[in-house]
């Protein structure tokens, strides 16, 4: 088989329909494919709407995963799926028309690498109304490991989501399937940049899918209740940690790490109120990443936030203090 979709579905009642179709539109019928609908625990109409799907179309399969999360959902997928490719899709999004045969192509035409992605388009609009004017070339550019994994981890406004992607089924052999430990908001971005630490991609400047804004978004409203500084601990105690533990990496993925780290908890320790609740974050923090050496300067630092949680106090810290302490640690 040559091609496996999967699409993670939790209560996705309303964009089933819009996510099939736009798959539909993507010319494939003289491929062999298969689309794997994850029922991630719905508690809506949607595993009704899949099987209504799966009755017209012997190619649709609905796969129950009764274990929530969004990392249980495509892990659920990657080892049902029995394409030589994988592509994924959340269920509220869409994907460009015919872009998918494209990217098969590229995968054909360059065996050495291990996957293909290219843009995405954040809207709250639905494919159909887009009528703005997209610059694209659909040229294919090419990257060595670790490129574009020290940009993804340096740079968040550059991560384009799982919907970009192809991949061959086989790296996830190489690199793992996705960590089920961390909240929503990290899991793909954790995969991402290990990913692009230690595998060969291909970018293709094409428009690959539309990434759909909205209200009822579960990662919409992890951002709306969590400051971010909280939301990327997990991923880089978790995740970025042990790969650095683990493998042989550059200097700047060590300098990228330390500064995230030391970075996020002089801002948690800002965010949390209460003298005894900073005392006992700094213990647990510290304590979370006591396989590396903390210096004593981030230490001493990071205790007077504890007694005195002034931003301008955690400005000093981030832009004075943390960069000196890394560059010392990383010579």
């Amino acid at each position: 088989m040559k091609l496996s979709i999967i699409v993670p579905v939790y209560n996705g009642e309303k964009f089933i329909e819009r996510c099939y179709n736009s798959l539909q539109n993507q010319q494939l019928h003289t491929l062999d494919y298969e689309i794997l609908f994850i029922d991630n625990n719905s508690t809506d109409t949607s595993a009704a709407i899949i099987n209504r799907i799966v009755a017209h179309n012997a190619k649709v399969k609905l796969v129950s995963q009764p274990e929530q999360g969004e990392a249980q959902a495509r892990n659920m997928g990657i080892r049902s799926a029995k394409g030589e490719y994988v592509y994924q899709l959340d269920v509220d999004d869409e994907v460009f028309p015919n872009v998918l045969k494209r990217m098969i192509e590229v995968l054909d035409a360059y065996p050495k690498m291990d996957a293909v992605f290219g843009k995405m388009l954040k809207t709250d609009k639905n494919l159909a109304t887009i009528n703005q004017s997209l610059e694209e070339t659909h040229a294919v550019r090419f990257e060595e490991k670790p490129f574009w994994g020290l940009l993804w981890f340096s740079n968040l406004g550059t991560v384009v989501g799982e919907g970009a992607f192809m991949h061959r089924r086989s790296i996830f052999e190489k690199v793992g399937l996705y960590t089920q430990q961390l909240p929503i908001i990290g899991t793909d971005l954790a995969f991402d940049v290990k990913l692009g630490m230690t595998c060969n991609l291909a970018y293709l400047d094409s428009y690959i899918y539309l990434y759909f804004k909205h209200e009822v978004s579960l990662i919409q409203g992890v951002k709306k209740k969590m400051p971010r500084a909280f939301m990327v601990w997990p991923r880089l105690v978790k995740e970025h940690l042990p790969f650095y533990l683990t493998q042989e990496t550059p200097t700047k993925f060590k300098t990228i790490l330390f500064s995230q780290l030391f970075q996020s908890m002089g801002r948690q320790l800002v965010f949390t109120k209460g003298l005894s609740k900073r005392y006992q974050l700094k213990q647990q923090l510290t304590k979370e990443i006591e396989v590396i050496s903390i210096p004593l300067a981030i230490h001493l630092y990071l205790t007077i936030l504890v007694i005195l949680p002034i931003e301008n106090l955690r400005k000093v810290y981030g832009y004075h203090v943390v960069p000196y302490v890394v560059k010392q640690l990383v010579k």
